[in-house]
């Protein structure tokens, strides 16, 4: 484990395996511990390096967030990569709309990007959004309701039981995060001119969930083809080897 200071925040990340840079970066109220799974067998020929994002797990804020979250998640990228780079990098969910942030504001700090089902709101369904504004019931009614109305987008209805350790979480994604993942909108130009070679991958198992066909929408709006992966929306954490050997190959632009 080690920490890094970036302005307004202290992030921890930590490094294993050896070989070429690999850097995971979580989605939504995800910190490093979503890659607990699959770390191990990537860091058979990888350098890993996973990452609280700030505001998640072991990465606290000095204080408040500042007015442009997506901005301050992709410059700490840009810090982290600094220290451990260069790298390919495999961002999941939300995640990949940090790391597309980042490909427009730092060019030609990454080799490979895969993104991995980014819920990008212009891809998505129609109707996906018709349900309540979960952020707005987070400011209104709490922590509880909110996580309640998230779990049913998910299709989990009724929610099962919060973990008290995931509140924390919980309370800066549907607080901050959440809101600023919904706002982004990709700049296309800037994203088809980048010298970094895009994968948009789409679990095989995704057929229909809003984050998969979000997916296809932003491959064929990049005018790449949608690369398929083992399950649906965590597949890396369900099947992590067979997960883990179709990552390889797309690494190697197989």
């Amino acid at each position: 484990m080690t920490t890094l200071a970036v302005p307004g925040a202290t992030l921890t990340y930590d490094v294993t395996g050896r070989g070429p840079v690999l850097l995971l970066v979580p989605g939504g109220p995800a910190d490093a511990a979503v890659f607990t799974s699959i770390r191990p067998v990537l860091a058979e020929d990888h350098t890993v390096v996973t990452f609280d994002p700030r505001g998640l797990g072991r990465s606290p804020l000095d204080g408040e967030p500042g007015p442009d979250v997506l901005r301050e998640h992709a410059d700490d990228v840009h810090r982290l990569l600094a220290e451990v780079g260069p790298a390919d990098v495999f961002a999941s969910s939300g995640g990949a709309i940090t790391m597309l942030t980042h490909l427009v504001r730092h060019p030609g700090q990454v080799r490979t990007l895969v993104l991995h089902e980014p819920p990008i709101t212009r891809y998505l369904p129609v109707g996906t959004l018709d349900g309540p504004d979960v952020a707005a019931l987070y400011r209104e009614q709490g922590l509880g309701a909110a996580f309640a109305a998230f779990m049913a987008t998910l299709g989990i209805d009724p929610a099962p039981p919060l973990d008290p350790g995931a509140e924390g979480n919980f309370a800066y994604f549907f607080g901050h995060l959440m809101p600023a993942v919904g706002a982004y909108d990709p700049d296309l130009a800037a994203l088809r001119a980048t010298t970094t070679r895009l994968v948009v991958g789409v679990g095989e198992k995704s057929a229909g969930q809003p984050a998969g066909e979000a997916g296809l929408g932003l491959a064929a709006a990049l005018g790449v083809t949608a690369e398929p992966f083992p399950g649906d929306h965590g597949g890396f954490s369900a099947e992590p080897v067979a997960f883990a050997a179709r990552l390889r190959e797309v690494l190697e632009g197989r």
